[in-house]
């Protein structure tokens, strides 16, 4: 066989690894350069690595006093990660690219089977750039490995639906628990998919049946998804970690509360955008008139740390003696060596703005670069495959197509892409920007199953060969918009994107018209025509890659070329501050407690790798001790040095933890800047304390 015959017999697989390479390319280069992403998780897992014993319960630190906000399979991965490649911001990176790089062979999968090659790469493509998904598997963040598990769960779901399997629809199931246990109920999106592509396609299989493989698929759902939960919440409160976040010191509260009820509304009832509900339309109609009326608009290196062997032998009086007497061994400290962890102050973390609740939520300022640049396109495409059934009943729907292979595909497609829309439309609760990426599959699915449909149906006579001509107006129009949104940036491409859409359109009406499609111009047309909505998410999709940086939220677009560096990972010595608290450390459990894991204890972690002392969890609004559990931690030596942020300072709130910061300042002696703050005022905002028993 030769070169040219290959290529001709294996084209599209040749497409397919191009497309997966681009992808790897995307989520992989320059993250060396990021250092540590999110410090909240980074110092979980390094703590991990420093005690194994705290592995299972997620704890926040070595010492076992308090968990982070979520369940631990996703951190398991990145510290298996970090233990086979050493501890770095890369090592913990590397497993949410990689699972990027699964997600996009995956959609092409499931959408090549039932739609044609050419649609599975199409759908492959819009996932591999789509933004939101990109800066998501560039990120120490778990939801790439999430949505990797998801998509899966929604394979294996589908295979159960073709060969009407309960035991695979059980495994299904088994791995949305899987994915339960890494990000909680956002696992659960894909469920309704799953269920429903089963139920359509047994519809001729007696309905006691149906409802007893849906009952058992829902009751393995449940114990694989609360196995975690029945566990820790069985283990006496007392003999492990505080559950970080959840208020009542339980998984169940952590799962209905900080990860449930306020994801879903909050008190005030505004959501997170300061604007007015209709802001988001106003912008667009303005942008809109703009188009229309204007023609020129166009870890640092972890040295100086000693055994930590010595300083996880107790916990609070009431943990168990087993959870802490953990050694450590030496291959975790050796693979540090080389950490680009350190202090991690991200400016581009910030930008999480998620607009005001409303219909257009998605298409405004804040959103709409993220992910909807394909959204209109998708969603007019699958007019295409609509048909209308000769009579409303079963068997009308069957025979229009409905219960086939394709519809089976499009109804789960939908039914895990639109309840997500919904909520992330029109919810009032606490939500990032980043989890967007959990309905990029279904998306870029449609996406890739919408330009098969809308070609094809262009090449028919009917009115349906004229839903690509307002697919590539309409979403042309508000991928325009979009553009307009960052008018700095963008500059010149602007007016000549917009007349390629205009040029574009006017040539498929002129081709539809003449009803002359057969040449290979007119095909050349409609795919320059599809093609050109895939330039600007591309573009992007590229601004994570190309600003090295590492934010602890992660977005994508022209903003985090803007914010310049990173100064994660900057590899410099150790601060002032913990060169300090590790010279004056005579084996107590903790170096240190501070207000919360976000004010100063994930960086003290990833700088040393010692236990830090959360006192009120991620935020401080946590109250895990009382004045007397604390005077107990400090009378038996196993806590000495609390680092208080200054009132004024806004930073590592103490709410419900008053008592405790008035005991701090009532009972030890405030240590003088001078001696541990350094040079560089990082800490300046601070104050630390010792508590020195024999001066009480």
């Amino acid at each position: 066989m030769t070169g040219k015959d290959f290529i001709s017999a294996y084209r599209n697989e040749i497409l397919l690894a191009a497309i997966l390479v681009l992808s790897g390319i995307l989520n992989i280069w320059n993250i060396w350069s990021q250092g540590i992403t999110n410090e909240y998780y980074a110092a979980a897992v390094r703590s991990m690595l420093e005690n194994p014993g705290v592995m299972f319960f997620n704890s926040f630190d070595a010492a076992g006093f308090v968990t982070v906000d979520k369940p631990p399979v996703g951190l398991w991965v990145q510290a298996a990660s970090a233990a086979l490649l050493g501890f770095s911001g890369w090592a913990l990176v590397l497993p949410q690219a990689l699972a990027g790089v699964g997600s996009v062979a995956l959609v092409y999968l499931i959408v090549s089977r039932p739609f044609g090659k050419q649609a599975g790469l199409v759908s492959a493509f819009a996932l591999a750039v789509t933004p939101i998904f990109v800066a998501v598997s560039r990120n120490g963040t778990i939801d790439g490995l999430l949505i990797l598990v998801l998509l899966l769960a929604f394979w294996t779901g589908l295979y159960a639906a073709r060969k009407q399997s309960l035991p695979y629809l059980l495994l299904a199931m088994i791995l949305v628990g899987i994915g339960f246990n890494i990000k909680m109920i956002q696992a659960l999106i894909v469920v309704p998919a799953i269920l429903a592509a089963y139920i359509l396609a047994t519809m001729d299989k007696p309905a006691i049946k149906r409802v007893s493989h849906i009952f058992l698929a829902v009751v393995v759902l449940l114990v694989v998804s609360f196995s975690w939960t029945v566990a820790m919440d069985s283990i006496p409160a007392d003999e492990r970690p505080y559950i970080g976040g959840s208020g009542d010191n339980t998984v169940w509260g952590l799962i209905t509360g900080h990860n449930g009820i306020d994801r879903l509304e909050s008190s005030s009832g505004s959501g997170t955008g300061s604007a007015p509900s209709l802001q988001g339309e106003a912008a667009i109609s303005d942008t809109i008139s703009e188009i229309t009326s204007s023609s020129g608009a166009l870890t640092s290196d972890n040295s100086e740390q000693s055994d930590l062997s010595n300083h996880t032998s107790g916990n609070r009086s009431s943990h168990s003696s087993g959870l802490l007497n953990q050694s450590k061994t030496s291959s975790t400290r050796s693979s540090s060596a080389g950490s680009s962890g350190g202090s991690t102050h991200t400016g581009s973390g910030s930008m999480d703005d998620t607009g005001s609740p409303g219909i257009f939520r998605l298409f405004g300022s804040e959103l709409s670069g993220q992910i909807a640049w394909l959204l209109a396109f998708a969603l007019i495409g699958l007019l295409a495959f609509f048909k209308r059934p000769a009579e409303i009943s079963g068997k009308g729907l069957e025979e229009s197509g409905y219960f086939s292979e394709r519809g089976i595909l499009l109804a789960a497609l939908l039914l895990w892409l639109l309840p997500g829309m919904l909520y992330f439309s029109f919810t009032t609760g606490h939500w990032h920007v980043y989890y967007l990426a959990t309905i990029a599959p279904p998306l870029a699915a449609l996406a890739g199953i919408g330009a098969f449909g809308l070609y094809r149906a262009f090449f028919t006579d009917g009115p349906k060969s004229w839903l690509l001509v307002a697919a590539i107006a309409i979403a042309g129009l508000l991928q325009a918009v979009f553009l307009l949104y960052n008018e700095e940036w963008v500059g010149a491409f602007i007016p000549a994107f917009i007349a390629a859409i205009v040029l574009l359109t006017a040539s498929l009406v002129y081709i539809n018209i003449r009803k002359s499609k057969s040449g290979h111009l007119q095909k050349a047309v409609v795919f320059t025509a599809i093609a050109i909505l895939f330039v600007a998410p591309f573009a992007w999709a590229c601004t994570p890659m190309l600003s090295g940086s590492g934010s602890r939220l992660p977005t994508a677009g022209p903003d985090l070329l803007d914010g310049g560096k990173n100064s994660a990972g900057s590899g410099e010595s150790l601060s002032g501050l913990a060169q300090y608290l590790i010279s004056h450390n005579n084996s107590e459990t903790f170096l240190v407690a501070v207000p919360s894991s976000n004010s100063g204890g994930a960086e003290l972690i990833l700088e040393t790798g010692y236990p830090v002392m959360a006192l009120g969890g991620y935020s401080g609004s946590d109250q895990i001790l009382s004045v007397e559990e604390l005077e107990e931690y400090v009378d038996e030596g196993r806590i000495k040095y609390f680092l208080v942020t200054d009132s004024s300072s806004g930073r590592g709130s103490s709410s419900g933890n008053s008592e405790i910061y008035s005991w701090i300042r009532d009972y030890c002696t405030e240590v003088p800047s001078s001696e541990w703050s350094g040079s560089t005022g990082e800490w300046s905002s601070y104050t630390l304390y010792e508590y020195n028993n024999s001066a009480q």
